[in-house]
């Protein structure tokens, strides 16, 4: 009987040594979060998206025009030479990319003018005829100014209106009793395309784009704006003008308006 009793305190000693370890093993669920049980998925977090951020810049370019340049009066030299042959403006047509407006610097030195001589009409003084080739010389500066990006009545090669004028065999000269005016009149206007621009990071640049009328008007305001320009215009002595515009690769409108 001893014998019997004996496996048996040692068969129940190792159930509960072996009850302990399973204890020991099994897992302890934290504070404050269910349980995991056996065949249902752990709860799934959503994804957050990455915030998105978008950067702009926005800018408005600057309407330019520099001091004018006007005729230089003397005492009485041999009489003026006459009018020069006018031969046709070459007509020019840009349009930018998604500008929606065709921009025609032909059709635009033609607004100019006519915008220009309602100024003159509306004081009582006589219209300006287009003088060809002085709206040639102007058109010519207008072109250099643009290929050559400079804005300014003297070229890099040190010549002004005047000195340009003669290069092309222009004599602009006037006889009044006893005494003469000599040289070429200018007005210049660094207009643009466009009258704002938003660049984007993540899309495409939006532009605010100028009507031919808008580029136009916005010209002869800014001259009829600033004294020295505005007296050219209004010169009474001036009998004919030529007006020349040109549009450089980064969407700037250059204007010329010469006076004779």
């Amino acid at each position: 009987m001893r014998w019997f009793k004996l496996p048996l305190i040692v068969l129940l000693g190792a159930c509960s040594v072996l009850a302990l370890i399973l204890v020991f093993l099994s897992p302890i669920p934290l504070m404050g979060s269910p349980p995991v049980t056996a065949g249902q998925p752990p709860s799934e977090i959503p994804a957050v998206p990455p915030a998105q951020v978008t950067s702009s810049v926005h800018i408005t370019p600057t309407n330019m025009a520099p001091s004018p340049l006007q005729t230089t009066t003397a005492l009485l030299l041999p009489a003026s030479e006459g009018p020069h042959p006018s031969p046709s403006p070459t007509a020019v047509t840009i349009s930018a990319a998604k500008n929606p407006y065709t921009i025609s610097t032909t059709a635009l030195e033609e607004r100019v003018h006519e915008l220009i001589n309602q100024q003159r009409t509306a004081r009582g003084l006589a219209s300006l005829p287009v003088d060809r080739v002085l709206a040639a010389i102007a058109r010519t500066h207008s072109e250099d100014m643009a290929v050559r990006q400079y804005f300014a009545h003297v070229n890099p090669e040190g010549q002004n209106p005047t000195a340009r004028g003669t290069a092309d065999g222009y004599i602009c000269r006037k006889t009044y009793g006893s005494y003469y005016t000599y040289g070429i009149a200018e007005n210049l206007f660094l207009n643009n395309l466009y009258s704002s621009a938003t660049f984007y990071s993540n899309r495409e640049t939006v532009y605010t784009w100028n009507s031919p009328e808008e580029i136009a008007q916005t010209t002869v305001f800014g001259w009829m704006n600033s004294s020295g320009h505005r007296e050219n215009i209004l010169t009474p002595t001036f009998d004919r003008e030529g007006i020349g515009v040109a549009i450089g690769l980064d969407d700037k409108v250059y204007i010329t308006e010469d006076f004779c």
